[in-house]
């Protein structure tokens, strides 16, 4: 089997990796946009043979799925799966990639334009790049390598292309329902080459806080939202100091100061200038425990915001409300020694300068819908660090595309067998 992997990895083809990225990365992708990009995939699918399906996601009928989630409105959704068919006696495994980017935002921030790919010192940036257009490239060109190499798998392989990642995952959960049952999943997010058996779950929250209004000329009649949102923002910094100190320390998780960090994104509220503000609106960011329900993690959060509020003058009167909005991610774990995480991790170790090494990841993704609806083995793989995502000049290593692809066609050859 090991010649066999090899001649896989060996077959990857940089020149249609490249090529197929910055295809990819031209196509704006956000806001809801993703279907020019799913087309353009899906052609390059069929032109490596691989067998190709591509249908209209029925939104309506999927948002009332309980595991549904999103935030952004979309008339259009299009699925795209491409398949290598194996035996059909194998392991299947499913390479799970989206499409969707998040919006780039000043233009003139980036040093070249987010729709322009650009190589440069071994980098290729352009939004997407990263996350996770480079990724697909990557992929596709492993499923191309062990293709061109002439290997026959024992095993299938579906790559799904996914839209709706970035707003809580409408295209995977499409994608699981449409096709069922795996043997195990590779989702191709950014870890470093890193194989992430464990990921953390996110929600998003809004707090509505209330407090009475009056002319900013005689300021101490009135009470500030403002001033009352304060303090339960401190409530909310204890409780995230509170709950990753409390859990126990998962290894796994070791690279980051605060695993599961509470976060608040924007604060809005007010009328006018020379008013005292009678409202204020919190909205944030909860990080999950990967051995927590999504369910624990919020009542923990509305009775930390319910205890603080108990305690001030004014909001034991006026209760502030905790809303639940938007994408939320479960958490994902597989156990380390499960045979997908070791096929992984023994088809980077044969990559020419890499250490397979395991760990856990804190941002959302999709994996934790493939752990939830089919409760199946499932890692995060892929290329580059996650800090340069959603930011300008968004770029991945060219060479760690190439040891990406190379270790994915092994891993494709060990885990669903060859011949």
């Amino acid at each position: 089997m090991n010649h066999l992997a090899e001649e896989a990895a060996a077959a990857v083809d940089m020149g249609f990796l490249l090529n197929t990225a910055r295809t990819l990365i031209r196509i704006p992708s956000w806001a809801g946009n993703e279907s020019d990009a799913q087309r353009a995939v899906a052609g390059i699918m069929a032109d490596i043979g691989l067998q190709t399906d591509v249908w209209p996601i029925d939104l309506p009928a999927l948002k009332c799925h309980p595991a549904a989630s999103w935030e952004i409105d979309r008339e259009e959704a299009l699925g795209v799966t491409g398949r290598l068919i194996g035996d059909g006696t194998g392991r299947s495994l499913i390479l799970n990639g989206h499409v969707d980017v998040v919006p780039p935002g000043d233009s003139s921030l980036w040093t070249h334009p987010p729709l322009d790919p650009v190589i440069k010192e071994g980098r290729l940036y352009g939004r997407g790049s990263l996350d996770m257009k480079g990724q697909i490239a990557a992929g596709l060109a492993a499923l191309k390598a062990v293709s061109d190499a002439g290997i026959n798998l024992i095993g299938s392989v579906r790559f799904q292309s996914v839209i709706a990642e970035e707003d809580g995952g409408l295209g995977t959960l499409a994608a699981i329902l449409r096709e069922g049952e795996t043997d195990g999943a590779i989702v191709l997010e950014p870890t470093n080459l890193t194989v992430a058996s464990v990921q953390a779950g996110c929600i998003n929250f809004r707090i509505h806080v209330p407090g009475r209004a009056a002319h900013g000329a005689v300021r101490d009649e009135g009470v500030s939202a403002f001033k009352n949102a304060f303090g339960l923002y401190r409530a909310i910094e204890e409780l995230e100091t509170s709950r990753n100190l409390n859990n126990d320390p998962d290894p796994l998780f070791a690279d980051y100061t605060i695993p599961f960090p509470i976060s608040i994104g924007t604060v809005s509220g007010g009328d006018w200038a020379s008013s005292v503000p009678d409202h204020v609106s919190m909205e944030g960011r909860m990080g999950v425990h990967p051995d927590e329900s999504l369910e624990d993690a919020r009542s923990e959060f509305e009775a930390a915001v319910e205890e603080a509020a108990r305690a001030h003058p004014f909001l034991s009167e006026h209760p502030p409300v905790v809303e639940w909005w938007g994408g939320r991610f479960f958490p994902a774990r597989t156990n380390t020694n499960d045979l997908l995480i070791q096929r992984l991790c023994e088809s980077v170790e044969r990559e020419p300068g890499h250490v397979a090494a395991i760990r856990g990841v804190t941002f959302g993704a999709d994996a934790g819908l493939f752990k939830r609806l089919l409760d199946k083995p499932v890692a995060l793989f892929g290329a580059g660090d996650i800090r340069r995502a959603h930011r300008p000049d968004e770029w991945v290593e060219v060479h760690q595309l190439e040891s990406m692809a190379r270790i994915l066609s092994r891993a494709i050859v060990h885990f669903c067998e060859a011949y």
